[in-house]
């Protein structure tokens, strides 16, 4: 990873520039922009400047026809969610490896292009969902393993938000995640609950819709909140309560197991376990840019050793297939199978 091009420079564009910077000060940066309207954030996004500015940032700006000039390498796709698909064909036919922010798309539709074009051409693609990189996801994947506390009974899986607080510098309305063909709605800007509980319960058997609500206080054509049920192997049911409407963050992973309760709080960072007295496991003191780190070193390393080893575009693929089916489900108000 020699010669970088971001496509994005809202806040995720931007942290992941600062954060590349960090790690490796020899990467050359480069920009492909549709528009110069986001403004100049820090990692706590309070807004620095009125504008980004490429060049006062050391990025060039260039053109799609323009990659093969400056020998470019590797493409971060930081763009709306609808345009990371066309995004990343583009760049793969130019030989370009690939990191896609979460979640792959907002449908499948050339998905499996996209698919044959980096198998074919050998190429590197990795997708953001850095909350695989957690070390408590890891603690409680490792605690389900060694059925420490007895077999799973059933978890309950809360990711709670207020929309208009998320990125406090821009209104609200006009964000991908309020406009349903920018590829917004809770349920794909939330995706990460999905990817977890993929990797902490195996793939789904079935999707029950119970509720699914658009808000019209906030006056956007999405969904502000869904509550859904998903049954794994072994008939092992989780409830999901996704939704953009609660004032205070509220986010974990809770599972009742045969001889405990645990609570993996991901807003706190740390894990409870509750059998007759509560033991506290921490994480180490974290930054929010911690997290998104530690996956950008991964990234390297796996781009620099021409290796597919986390999240991969077939992890992502199936990512959204499950958001689908969970739409689906919600338009019939019927259980559906995979």
């Amino acid at each position: 990873m020699k010669n970088v091009v971001i496509l994005g420079l809202g806040s995720i564009g931007q942290r992941h520039f600062r954060n590349l910077k960090k790690i490796d000060s020899k990467i050359q940066f480069f920009a492909i922009r549709e528009k110069r309207h986001s403004p100049k954030l820090n990692r706590n996004n309070v807004v620095l400047k009125k504008t980004f500015d490429c060049s006062k940032n050391n990025i060039r700006e260039i053109s799609f026809n323009e990659i093969e000039k400056y020998n470019i390498d590797t493409a971060f796709i930081t763009n709306p969610t609808s345009k990371h698909i066309n995004t990343a064909i583009k760049l793969a036919k130019n030989n370009c490896n690939l990191f896609i922010e979460k979640p792959l798309s907002h449908n499948l539709k050339n998905v499996n292009k996209l698919k044959k074009i980096i198998v074919s051409k050998k190429l590197i693609c990795q997708i953001g969902f850095q909350t695989r990189y957690d070390e408590l996801l890891n603690k409680v994947k490792k605690i389900i393993k060694e059925k420490k506390y007895g077999e799973i009974i059933n978890a309950n899986i809360n990711h709670c938000h207020y929309l208009p607080n998320h990125h406090k510098y821009e209104n609200y309305k006009i964000s991908y995640a309020s406009n349903k063909n920018l590829g917004g709605g809770v349920l794909l800007c939330f995706s990460h609950e999905i990817d977890y509980a993929s990797y902490l319960f195996g793939n789904p058997k079935s999707i029950i819709p119970i509720q699914c609500f658009s808000d019209k206080l906030l006056k956007i054509d999405v969904e502000t909140s869904v509550i859904f049920n998903i049954k794994y192997k072994d008939k092992l049911s989780v409830n999901f309560n996704l939704n953009f409407l609660r004032k205070d963050l509220y986010r974990t992973c809770e599972i009742q197991f045969e001889k405990a309760y645990l609570t993996w709080d991901l807003r706190k960072n740390l894990i409870r376990v509750n059998n007759k007295n509560i033991k506290i496991i921490k994480s180490k003191n974290r930054m929010r840019d911690d997290l998104f780190i530690k996956q950008l070193k991964n990234v390297i390393k796996n781009f620099r050793k021409k290796l597919n080893l986390t999240n991969t575009i077939q992890n992502a693929i199936e990512n959204l297939k499950i958001i689908i089916k969970i739409k689906n489900a919600f338009k019939k108000q019927k259980e559906l199978y995979f």
